[in-house]
């Protein structure tokens, strides 16, 4: 009977070792749904999309206000600051910047726009 009930004490442990193991080796996206504009957020501004920190950069993602005005963010959210802008709305004006251009403008790409942290979340 010992050798059965440690047999099982060390199958149980096995079995739960696997399961933290499993749990802590998942990207952190499959935990919370995060984006590449989460990461960019993150090295940015440390995830406060509503951040003014009087540097004349603005929001999650820390547009100037004249590349916010040149790719349509006042239009698109309403808002003549970025970070008075939703994160969906920064998110969609940063599109814009990286890969789309808006209204007759080219896009700037990604790695010129976020030239430290683009590397890194991409």
């Amino acid at each position: 009977m010992p050798v059965r009930l440690a047999l099982r004490h060390t199958l149980l442990l096995v079995v739960a070792l696997m399961a933290s193991l499993t749990a802590t080796t998942l990207p952190a996206s499959a935990h919370s749904g995060a984006t590449s504009w989460d990461c960019i957020a993150h090295y940015e501004s440390t995830h406060r999309w509503h951040i003014n920190t009087g540097n004349g950069h603005y929001g999650g993602l820390q547009f100037s206000l004249s590349t916010w005005r040149y790719y349509g963010g006042p239009k698109l959210s309403g808002n003549a600051y970025p970070h008075r802008a939703t994160r969906a709305e920064q998110i969609a004006v940063a599109k814009r910047v990286a890969y789309t251009g808006w209204s007759g403008r080219a896009p700037q790409g990604g790695s010129h726009a976020w030239p430290n942290t683009w590397p890194r979340c991409h």
